[in-house]
């Protein structure tokens, strides 16, 4: 029986994706009835729950529990952003032009026109049982969150409107070998097959990546993937060579390298319709990844897990089951690491 993500990857896990996986003035929504309490100021916000970091106009911007957002210029000393009008756990940012977007816990869609320093939220609904797991802009209007339960959410306005969908309404077509699928796992018919989220298209969807001005991709839940080849106006759905969750996606030398659950990885350079397998040593689950100046791939996960897959796809992993669980990882313009997770950040 597959393990929740939970179960595998330790404490910090169950709190980026919520209760779901155990059992501030609102500006842009005026039909918010319920008032967001803004971040409180912390003295060691930098050593809390941290679980994205970007890269902004030359500085560096990281996303966590509470609330907490913390804007660094040389990823070694971070300063806490002055206003941020929620609490909810941040799950991970992004930017497009001039702007910055976060989302996480409680449907928070937050917005910064001033570097990271002050935040204004776009979305904000607390009775909402779908925390936002990623954020997606292909420009400065047009955006996409992604999270929990299928839902899907979208911009064409900057963020000044958003509209809710599942990714369920917006299928058109499947890719799926169910037969293969089937006597792969050993059932002598595909009506035996358990297809999980599946059945009722309620896969939390993890992360989102843009690989060109048309095609997009979402990694999920137990196996699953979406693909979108009109910028996000449809969605085809396939599998993963692993059917447990995939949590990351690369974007690599014209291929997707997508990781997850347990230690796996996945590569395909025709956008999903094959994928090979690259084997590692460890079975740590896999959280965060980004690819480095030199062009090696730096993925990073539970046990403080860290691999390097390099142009010739060669593999080297390290990691200590005792350390502290990575969310997220970006080499900063002097080379070095900065990486965040249960322990904060860390810069080596």
């Amino acid at each position: 029986m597959q393990m929740t993500a939970a179960q595998t990857c330790g404490k910090w896990i169950a709190v980026v994706l919520g209760s779901f996986l155990c059992a501030g003035m609102v500006l842009a929504q005026p039909n918010v009835e319920i008032e967001a309490r803004p971040a409180i100021q912390a003295p060691l916000a930098d050593q809390s729950l941290l679980l994205d970091v970007i890269r902004y106009n030359g500085s560096y911007i990281t996303v966590g529990e509470r609330g907490h957002v913390l804007r660094s210029d040389d990823g070694q000393t971070w300063t806490q952003a002055e206003k941020v009008p929620v609490n909810s756990t941040l799950t991970r940012a992004t930017s497009a032009d001039r702007r910055l977007w976060a989302v996480g816990h409680d449907s928070a869609i937050i917005s910064s026109m001033d570097g990271g320093n002050t935040w204004f939220i776009q979305h904000y609904d607390p009775s909402a049982e779908e925390p936002l797991l990623d954020v997606l802009f292909l420009d400065a209007n047009t955006g996409f969150a992604v999270g929990a339960y299928g839902r899907l959410m979208s911009t064409t306005d900057g963020g000044q409107n958003w509209t809710t969908d599942y990714i369920g309404d917006l299928l058109e077509a499947e890719n799926i070998d169910w037969q293969a699928i089937a006597e792969a796992e050993g059932y002598e018919s595909i009506d035996l097959l358990d297809r999980g989220c599946y059945e009722s298209i309620e896969c939390h969807l993890n992360e989102i990546l843009q690989i060109d001005e048309e095609r997009l991709m979402i990694a999920a839940e137990r196996g699953y993937g979406y693909r979108s080849f009109d910028a996000g106006q449809s969605w085809e759905s396939f599998r993963f060579p692993y059917p447990g969750s995939m949590f990351g996606l690369l974007p690599k030398s014209g291929c997707i390298v997508a990781f997850g659950l347990r230690g796996h990885i996945q590569r395909s350079c025709d956008f999903g319709d094959s994928w090979d397998v690259l084997v590692t040593d460890g079975d740590q689950t896999l959280m965060g990844g980004t690819v480095g100046r030199n062009d090696e791939i730096i993925l990073v996960g539970s046990g403080a897990t860290r691999i390097a897959i390099d142009q010739n796809l060669n593999i080297n992993t390290t990691f200590d089951r005792l350390g502290s669980d990575y969310a997220a990882v970006l080499e900063s313009e002097s080379g070095n690491l900065i990486l965040v997770g249960e322990d904060g950040v860390r810069y080596e």
